[in-house]
């Protein structure tokens, strides 16, 4: 080890690369034209939306435009959001899997949060940045390699940043150690994997009402219906997120 580095820089060093990530995101996204108040869209109302909802009807400077979702059940849940923080209604497109474009068509939204089902979010993605629109994707983004090199290729095309919803990238530990690969403390990587470590039988084991702990039931009704996370195969084995800790390391 190198006799300059020491625990203090370590930490500085990891603590400045992730604030540098997030810092330049968001001055490359809104750097044309400042904004006193970020108008939003929502693309997917489950379950999973309904976090990034609440944080933003809590907030003066950001207003939320429209959703869109084909499942009136789905729009229902998402309405109960707003009714909570006493907030006015969106503009509701649930006309189908493809309405979400007439969201993308508004000139009165800057950006869009996608919580729809995997196999949209890099077809969603790239729909929005030909829009003009800022995307932020909840996990896992894409499903197939070449739907990464896609969304990338559409990003540097069109100039329209895309975030990546995955707050663990950012996590302390884990710039820890891209700040150690960096400094190639650990030699030449050739090899990385990563998975989701958690125990999930409450999620993918669901009675297709409910996405926590609620019972069981097997094929497309479990999970995938109701909380924008699908099962492609309908068993609930596949492993696609691993990006928890890789997502950084690029």
């Amino acid at each position: 080890m190198s006799a300059s580095f020491n625990r203090r820089n370590f930490i500085k060093t990891s603590a400045l690369t992730g604030a540098a990530v997030t810092l330049t995101n968001s001055i490359k996204a809104f750097a044309p034209a400042k904004k006193d108040k970020v108008r939003m869209g929502i693309i997917g109302a489950g379950f999973r939306s309904h976090e990034h909802m609440g944080n933003f009807l809590q907030r003066e400077d950001v207003e939320i435009i429209a959703i869109a979702d084909p499942q009136q059940r789905s729009v229902d849940e998402a309405m109960e959001v707003f009714k909570k923080y006493n907030r006015p209604q969106p503009v509701i497109y649930r006309n189908g899997n493809e309405d979400y474009k007439n969201l993308l068509k508004r000139d009165d939204v800057d950006a869009v949060i996608i919580c729809s089902p995997w196999e949209w979010h890099s077809i969603q993605a790239i729909d929005a940045m030909k829009a003009g629109k800022i995307p932020g994707v909840e996990v896992c983004g894409a499903i197939k390699l070449q739907e990464c090199w896609d969304v990338v290729n559409t990003s540097e095309k069109t100039g329209i940043p895309l975030m990546m919803m995955e707050n663990v990238c950012y996590r302390r530990d884990v710039m820890a150690v891209l700040n150690m690969t960096r400094q190639g403390m650990f030699g030449e990587l050739i090899h990385g994997q990563g998975g989701y470590e958690h125990d999930l039988r409450g999620v993918f084991f669901n009675d297709g009402v409910t996405a926590y702990d609620s019972g069981v039931e097997f094929g497309k009704m479990h999970t995938a219906k109701h909380n924008g996370v699908p099962s492609i195969t309908g068993t609930g084995t596949e492993n696609f997120i691993p990006h928890m800790v890789l997502g950084p390391w690029r």
